[in-house]
């Protein structure tokens, strides 16, 4: 009985991969700053000039935002916590939790335009959270030309290269 109630409390303990405040920062805080220009500079111009007017040559600027808007908002979307906890991966964000068996576990891998940064985990099998989810590594942005995140979950998860 003693058994089982340590390996009980072995498993939920998860070991985090992800940086809290990162992901915090990119999940939550960043997000709403740029909602809040985006809606926020419109509403400040038409209060000022009674009009929305954009000057000539800043259209470009302003369908760049726009634009940039739509796969930003995807990623903040699919940016979660990972940690793992015995033969599961745990994705979570600030809302709901799901533990994932590694089995489920198709790929991992790094994001070629954010390497080192930002590592892609994509399911076997749809999960709550989707068939893909990002984690930003703790310390990514110090560590990011000297580690591979992604080798450091491969490795937990018993996947080579």
């Amino acid at each position: 009985m003693t058994n089982e109630v340590s390996a009980a409390e072995a498993d939920a303990h998860t070991v985090w991969l992800s940086g809290a405040i990162l992901t915090f920062l990119n999940k939550l805080v960043f997000p709403v700053a740029w909602f809040a220009l985006l809606a926020g500079i419109p509403l400040w111009v038409y209060v000022t000039m009674g009009r929305i007017h954009i000057a000539p040559g800043f259209e470009f600027l302003v369908w760049f935002a726009l634009i940039a808007t739509v796969p930003l908002l995807w990623l903040t979307l699919h940016l979660q916590l990972v940690g793992y906890s015995g033969q599961q991966l745990v994705v979570a964000n600030y809302w709901r939790e799901a533990r994932i068996p590694f089995k489920d576990i198709e790929a991992v891998e790094p994001v070629w335009w954010y390497k080192g940064r930002l590592v892609r985990v994509r399911f076997a099998h749809k999960t709550p959270f989707g068939s893909v989810v990002y984690y930003m590594p703790k310390w990514g942005p110090a560590r990011a030309m000297f580690s591979a995140p992604e080798k450091e979950l491969r490795r937990i998860i018993g996947h080579h290269d």
